[in-house]
């Protein structure tokens, strides 16, 4: 299952069907680079509580890969989405067919409340303002513009190498994790949105 833009959903008509697996395809891979990118920037904090600097730059340059990589998996995904006309499909989806209105807090807020995601409430909001003017094409677009300008500044930082004291190196570890952070939990926010029923939850025993 991808972890971040998600968009399986019940089966329909085949033709459908078709459309909402050729856009998933290569969200599913995109999300596995992106995990391998976080995964890297969390074992970069791991090189540098032993000191090892020139370690923690080969990981910052294997977390930009991964990204990059990740980025072209999810653009293929949006261009396919456009071309295949899925983004009207989904939008059906997604709205509350008495009123028209996305369903992102009513889905979002029970989600919060079970653990399954750490979404605040102004990303939340932005969510559901991005739904609710551009339909879910501005949410996901969002995202993508976001991971493109973090992976921008990876690059930069890569560059760099590994010549920095030690408190520019943790002022750069901390930046990257916690903007690394930010971006996944609005990918998993739309996976949420894309894939989770609050009807059908079971709450966890720290909810309940």
């Amino acid at each position: 299952m991808s972890m971040n833009c998600n968009v399986q959903q019940a089966k329909g008509p085949s033709n459908i069907d078709s459309v909402y697996d050729k856009v998933d395809a290569p969200i599913a891979t995109g999300s596995a680079h992106l995990m391998r990118g976080g995964a890297e920037l969390h074992l970069m904090l791991a090189d540098l509580e032993l000191n090892n600097t020139r370690k923690a730059a080969l990981r910052i340059a294997g977390a930009h890969a991964a990204i990059v990589a990740a980025l072209a998996e999810y653009e293929t995904s949006h261009a396919l989405a456009r071309e295949l006309g899925f983004y009207a499909l989904h939008n059906q989806r997604l709205q509350d067919p008495a009123t028209g209105r996305f369903r992102v807090a009513d889905t979002l807020g029970p989600a919060r409340d079970l653990g399954l995601v750490d979404v605040d409430d102004s990303t939340l909001a932005a969510i559901d303002e991005q739904c609710a003017t551009g339909g879910y094409e501005a949410a996901y677009s969002y995202f993508i513009a976001e991971l493109t300008d973090y992976a921008a500044e990876l690059a930069g930082i890569a560059g760099a190498g590994p010549d920095r004291d030690p408190v520019t190196w943790a002022a750069v570890a901390w930046r990257l994790v916690t903007s690394f952070n930010r971006i996944r939990v609005r990918g998993q926010a739309l996976a949420i949105i894309n894939i989770f029923d609050p009807s059908q939850a079971t709450p966890s025993p720290a909810s309940a």
